[in-house]
């Protein structure tokens, strides 16, 4: 009797570029794509906005993907970057179907290492960075990067996955995909030091998942 064959994980030969190019592409191409991921983007989208609705903020977000956070957000003027390629097309492609505050300028999207992204001339209010820093290699420098990125008094809005959740949801139905590249799950703790050391001051803190 034949049996199946396995399902074959293409992401575990790739380099980092190459596997969020592919997690994107099979992954993120919609911006309602399931409930955690809906869940957690809402979230993350109400803490930024009370802080962005008061005010003409300009907003950075590190590891955007496919831009489906930025399409929830009010903001004066956004700033995204990500390791791919692919993923900054697929936001391109869609920031042109949205609506803007008549005050508001259309989104801007960088495919960028962000470890190796020039610090900007102009700070910005607010950063974001959703799910993003376990997987960044240099994740000292990518926090001091961060927070030098910011005004003083600016904000940081920053989640990072519990690495049981993730491997609950990180497969589709036809492509099997292992965690990437995964650089280092950071507990509570690390990452609350992790930003104390870059010089910010947390304001809150919260388990949602």
């Amino acid at each position: 009797m034949p049996t199946k064959s396995p399902v074959v994980d293409r992401s575990r030969e790739m380099e980092e570029k190459s596997w969020w190019d592919l997690w994107n592409t099979s992954y993120r191409t919609k911006d309602d794509n399931d409930a955690v991921s809906s869940e957690l983007f809402a979230r993350a989208a109400g803490a930024i906005n009370g802080i962005t609705r008061n005010g003409k903020c300009r907003v950075l977000e590190i590891a955007c993907g496919t831009g489906t956070l930025s399409r929830m957000l009010v903001y004066y003027s956004y700033y995204g970057l990500d390791i791919s390629p692919a993923a900054i097309e697929i936001a391109q492609q869609k920031s042109a179907c949205i609506s803007l505050p008549a005050d508001a300028s259309p989104p801007t999207y960088e495919a960028a290492d962000f470890c190796e992204w020039p610090l900007p001339v102009q700070a910005f209010d607010v950063a974001v960075c959703v799910d993003a820093i376990s997987s960044i290699r240099d994740q000292p420098l990518a926090m001091k990067n961060i927070a030098q990125s910011l005004r003083i008094g600016g904000y940081l809005v920053l989640t990072t996955i519990n690495r049981f959740v993730y491997e609950r949801i990180r497969r589709t139905p036809s492509t099997r995909l292992e965690s990437g590249p995964v650089s280092h799950w950071l507990s509570r703790s690390e990452l609350h030091v992790l930003i104390r050391q870059a010089g910010l001051t947390i304001e809150r803190s919260h388990t949602i998942m």
